[in-house]
């Protein structure tokens, strides 16, 4: 999975990737964090901390750890793999679904902003969660 957030929040810059056949399957919009002093205000291009409380997305790779259902829903917990992204699972940053997250692209308007996780909305999180509960070691690569 790549999430691609140098791109605008109202565009589909999550992707679901088979490597097996080197295409895209899905992609969709994704929210990214907005940071703790404007936490949900709608931001349309991604800042980056590994810091607790920053509230922002962290760059690099990660492991899609574990399934659980939590307060959104099916989520599933995120292992960082490099230095910028080490502290996920500290922070609580997870892979989940929200309501208020748009499933269309929305662009020149930015989607909310989420604490720090990459938020899909509900219909895009169970079509990831089905792809997930089949595959292993699946890794997500939050880039700029």
């Amino acid at each position: 999975m790549l999430a691609d957030f140098s791109r605008h929040s109202g565009l589909r810059r999550f992707v679901v990737w088979d490597f097996s056949k080197a295409e895209a399957l899905y992609s969709f919009v994704v929210s990214h964090g907005s940071g703790s002093e404007r936490s949900h205000v709608r931001s349309a291009y991604a800042r980056f901390s590994n810091q607790d409380g920053s509230h922002l997305s962290s760059l690099g790779k990660a492991l899609v750890a574990e399934r659980y259902k939590g307060r959104y829903g099916v989520a599933y917990r995120l292992d960082g793999l490099e230095k910028s992204n080490s502290n996920l699972r500290s922070r609580d940053v997870v892979l989940h679904g929200w309501q208020y997250t748009t499933s269309l692209p929305i662009f020149p308007f930015p989607t909310v902003g989420s604490w720090g996780c990459p938020v899909l909305s509900r219909k895009a999180m169970q079509r990831v969660d089905e792809i997930l509960q089949k595959e292993n070691r699946v890794v997500l690569w939050v880039y700029n």
